[in-house]
């Protein structure tokens, strides 16, 4: 599965940037795709790949850079076929809402690592009334206070304040269980659009994720891997995992469960479960990652 990173925001409110920054700051190291609506926002030289659906510049670093026109999921496997990169930086349009982003990123076998909803700290007064802002902030479970450099204290607090009771009212559904999607969300403050390694750690791919599974392995202060000898119980195991404290960003691991022929990938991100795909010619032990807040 890729990895993957839904940033979505107001317009103007810095996503360009932050994806920019995390491309060049925490994936130097890894085949990067940037996945952007208007490609002059990004302000960068190459050649261009065009198609029905996309244009593609290939950037130095080990990025690309795509823009898409047409229909995502189409555009977003012509990426993958073509360059087959690590990690998936998505963009949102700043009039786009991020939740059936992840929804398609999902189907396209696509692990969502977080929905980042970047808050211009600056101008969010003016913009916090528009409905299409409320729901890029209710499909979101990691908040960035942008701008945080031109605003006092105690606007940050009432801004933080707000924006949780936003999300409170517009975060998104299950129509089958009747609960919301996320159970909780971390935020952080920042300027310039840059964020602590922590929010882009743990991004294992499958083959990264059998490795951590293999005995003997140990934990440091920011990571523990659990063995998990019998099967579990699925909503046992759901259920735990949506009380995890605030300190667990990220879960990730191979699970065997009770009345289920094959095991499953497991993926907790900042509160929002997901335990859908099938890990095949896997026979090791079950077992799960936990990655922590950096104290």
């Amino acid at each position: 599965m890729t990895p993957a990173f839904v940033i979505t925001g107001f317009l103007g409110s810095g996503k360009t940037t932050l994806l920019i920054n995390a491309a060049r700051e925490h994936f130097f190291n890894k085949r990067v795709a940037l996945i952007v609506n208007e490609l002059g926002e990004v302000g960068v030289d190459g050649k261009v790949l065009k198609n029905a659906y996309s244009e593609v510049l290939e950037l130095p670093e080990g990025c690309i850079c795509c823009s898409l026109h047409g229909e995502f999921e189409k555009a977003l496997r012509e990426i993958r076929e073509k360059y087959n990169p690590e990690v998936l930086l998505v963009e949102t349009s700043g009039g786009a809402v991020p939740f059936p982003i992840l929804v398609s990123l999902q189907s396209l076998g696509c692990s969502v690592e977080a929905v980042i909803c970047l808050i211009d700290s600056v101008n969010f007064e003016r913009y916090k009334e528009d409905s299409t802002a409320k729901y890029q902030i209710g499909g979101s479970n990691v908040f960035v206070l942008n701008k945080t450099d031109l605003v006092d204290s105690s606007k940050l607090d009432l801004l933080e304040r707000e924006v949780l009771s936003i999300w409170e009212l517009y975060r998104p559904i299950n129509s089958f269980t009747g609960e919301p999607y996320y159970k909780k969300v971390s935020i952080y403050k920042t300027s310039y659009g840059r964020l602590p390694q922590e929010v882009f750690s743990g991004i294992y791919t499958v083959d990264e994720l059998k490795f951590l599974g293999e005995p003997p392995h140990g934990h440091n202060h920011r990571q523990e891997v659990i063995n998990l000898i019998e099967p579990v119980d699925y909503d046992a195991l759901v259920k735990k995992l949506k009380g995890l404290p605030q300190e667990v960003i990220r879960v990730k691991g191979i699970v065997r469960f009770k009345d289920i022929p094959f095991p499953l990938l497991v993926n907790y991100t900042f509160g929002y479960v997901d335990i859908s795909s099938e890990v095949y010619n896997y026979d090791g032990p079950s077992f799960l990652v936990f990655i922590k807040k950096e104290v």
